[in-house]
């Protein structure tokens, strides 16, 4: 599965992303008209693609899912650690070998003569995003209480994920008037924010990205902690 992964959901998309913008470089008449150079662009879609690998909630998703759907949470809420604590553990240890494309592009970066101040700020980043990711779609995946199937927030979590975390194009290559909703929204904390330092790194990206984390990190700990009071108190399962 993790070599699939690799291979397909992430090498695939960047054969066809480089295809893409070296037909765009190519034919395009002013160097003013695109924001990145095609290394940078490369460089970006590289590090996206690998931290929206890592930076993936679909699994989590799909397991509350199951465990509410199937009744599976009486078991689990007698156990000594709490239902919270139990699928942040599992997350952590899903994307622990997914965390290796992210040190391997460091490494790249850092070989080729790159910046270390960008290279460390995307590894601490990187990190960091693994517990707001956590958050974020632990907060999704309670609306599988009050649906019938998960499938429609796992086909939100995907699409949200590509287009307003940055996967399908950089967030600077957006219309003016979108700029607002890709900078500010927390997809874009997971994904593109730290390949984002990595390619030009700045005290004033690094403080934007920190405010932004704060605030989104406060926001969705307290979604979750209400939410899951809320929809564990409608939960009955099998003679309850």
């Amino acid at each position: 599965m993790l070599i699939t992964d690799l291979v397909i959901a992430t090498g695939v998309p960047f054969i066809i992303q480089f295809v893409i913008w070296r037909f765009v470089y190519g034919h395009a008449g002013t160097g003013g008209l695109l924001e990145y150079t095609l290394e940078e662009t490369y460089l970006y879609y590289v590090a996206v693609l690998a931290l929206n690998r890592l930076n993936n909630a679909y699994d989590l998703i799909s397991r509350v899912s199951t465990n509410v759907h199937e009744g599976q949470l009486e078991g689990i809420f007698i156990k000594p650690i709490g239902y919270f604590k139990y699928n942040l553990f599992i997350f952590f240890g899903e994307s622990a070998l997914y965390y290796i494309p992210v040190l391997c592009i460091a490494l790249f970066v850092v070989v080729s003569g790159g910046s270390w101040v960008g290279v460390s700020g995307f590894i601490v980043l990187s990190v960091a995003n693994l517990l707001f990711c956590f958050l974020l779609g632990f907060l999704m995946s309670l609306s599988t209480f009050w649906l019938t199937r998960p499938d429609m927030i796992l086909s939100f979590q995907v699409v949200l994920a590509s287009v307003m975390g940055g996967t399908l194009l950089p967030i600077a290559y957006w219309p003016e008037y979108l700029q607002p909703l890709m900078k500010y929204n927390p997809f874009r904390l997971i994904i593109s924010g730290p390949a984002e330092f990595l390619l030009r790194p700045s005290s004033v990206l690094l403080m934007e990205l920190l405010c932004l984390y704060f605030v989104w990190f406060f926001i969705m700990l307290v979604a979750c902690r209400n939410v899951f009071k809320v929809a564990t108190n409608k939960y009955s399962g099998v003679g309850g």
